[in-house]
């Protein structure tokens, strides 16, 4: 029993860490996403301009 009230412990903890750490980054993933976007569309410009 304590063994699996320790698991279940260790269970919330992990899913309250993940809620607390989607909780702050959520509001910057428009930007990550955007971000990358515009990294990836610069790098294939790059490669087509300067490609051997």
């Amino acid at each position: 029993m304590k063994k699996a009230r320790s698991i279940l412990l260790t269970l919330l903890l992990a899913a309250l860490t993940f809620r607390v750490l989607w909780w702050a980054v959520q509001p910057l993933v428009p930007y990550l996403v955007s971000a990358t976007a515009v990294v990836l569309v610069l790098g294939f410009i790059y490669y087509r301009m300067f490609k051997w």
